[in-house]
Parts: structure tokens; C-alpha cells; sequence
């Protein structure tokens, strides 16, 4: 099997909010991905120290491509981050092969149980209902989700300004799916099933 490597990115400042700095690593990466300066795709974020509480002070990349990995960890929020103490960045290293593969999911469904959620959902469809000539008429369904542990990851949009939430889970998984990642390095709930190596025991 290819080799896969990883890097970890430790947060050194104890009172950190970890879904913000979670967020922001995050962000880079969506940049890079998205960018169409480089070639680079097919990068996995995981959470080394993920918990019941919280995500843990640690993050992940997993790629097939060192390369990528270097460049992710050379942009200049990293450097800035590292010159100023706060974090700690290892080196790029090579992916056990005996580690199990866990799957860090998006959960978009997630953020349907929030209140300013549904209301963001509700104007949409008014909206769209006007633009088509109709008269909108909500439908008030009391359902209750039991939903699954998750943490959420704190973003903004570069294109809309807007700031928004990824709901994250973590699923154990038999199998390895290769690269198969959103631009965020997540896996999610239909068109992308990527894993990433479990580097709970490394770090």
C-alpha cells in the first residue's frame, strides 16, 4: 500500500478556544485546497486528542503527498503561529500502517436542530416561494433528533464575510477510503467517505 504521512499541529496556549483555532487551521486549508495556485487536493484534517468534552488541543493533516503537507504547514498564519509560541509544529512523518482509521464527519443535519437554523431555513423557502408567484405557507412539524456527540468548528466565510459552524463526529471505520474529502478535509454523510489514520496513541 502507498504510504500516507502526517502532521500535527499542537496548540501550546492552555485557555485557547479550541474550536476557534480549530476553525482558522481549517480555514488555511480550505484556501489551499481551493486555490488555484497549486496542484494540492486530497488532504484529511483529524483530531489526535478528540474526547467526549472537547476536540482536544491537537490537529491533524493526512495526505499521500508530503509535499502537500509541507506546503499546508509553510503558509504564513502557521509560521506566525509557531514564531509566536503558540503553536507546535512537527515534522512530516510517515503513517503507521498498523493504526486503525477513524472517519471525521461533517454533519450538515446537525445544524438543523438549531433554532437560528430553522429560521434561516424558513426565510429561504419564503423567498423562494415569493419568487415564484406563491403564497408561502409553513408547515409547523414538532419532531425531536436524538443526535449523536459532536463539536463544532468555528468559521468565516472569505467570499460572504459570513461566519458559520461545522459539526463534526468521529466514526471508527474498517477500511481505509482514500482522499475522498471535502474541501474543509472532511468526510460527510454522502459523496465523501475519506478516513483518516487514528493518531490518538502517537501524539
Amino acid at each position: 500500500m502507498v504510504e500516507r504521512y502526517y502532521v500535527v499541529i499542537r496548540y501550546l496556549v492552555n485557555d485557547i478556544d479550541l474550536g476557534l483555532v480549530a476553525g482558522r487551521c481549517v480555514n488555511i486549508l480550505h484556501g489551499v485546497l481551493l486555490s488555484k495556485k497549486n496542484q494540492y487536493s486530497g488532504i484529511g484534517v483529524s483530531f489526535p486528542k478528540w474526547s467526549n468534552s472537547s476536540l482536544g488541543n491537537e490537529i491533524a493533516f493526512v495526505s499521500y503527498d508530503r509535499h502537500a503537507l509541507d506546503y499546508l504547514t509553510q503558509q504564513p498564519y502557521f509560521e506566525m503561529m509557531m514564531n509566536e509560541k503558540i503553536f507546535l509544529i512537527s515534522n512530516v512523518n510517515t503513517v503507521p500502517k498498523e493504526l486503525p482509521e477513524v472517519s471525521f464527519r461533517r454533519n450538515q443535519n446537525i445544524a438543523k436542530c438549531f433554532t437560528g437554523e430553522k429560521r434561516r431555513r424558513l426565510q429561504r423557502a419564503k423567498r423562494r416561494a415569493e419568487e415564484r408567484g406563491e403564497i408561502f405557507e409553513p408547515v409547523k412539524v414538532h419532531q425531536s433528533r436524538e443526535v449523536e456527540l459532536f463539536h463544532s468548528v468555528f468559521m468565516n466565510s472569505k467570499k460572504s464575510g459570513q461566519k458559520f459552524l461545522l459539526h463534526i463526529q468521529r466514526y471508527p471505520s474498517p477500511d481505509i477510503f482514500i482522499e475522498t474529502y471535502n474541501s474543509y478535509g472532511f468526510s460527510t454523510n454522502r459523496s465523501h467517505q475519506g478516513t483518516v489514520p487514528d493518531l490518538s496513541s502517537l501524539t
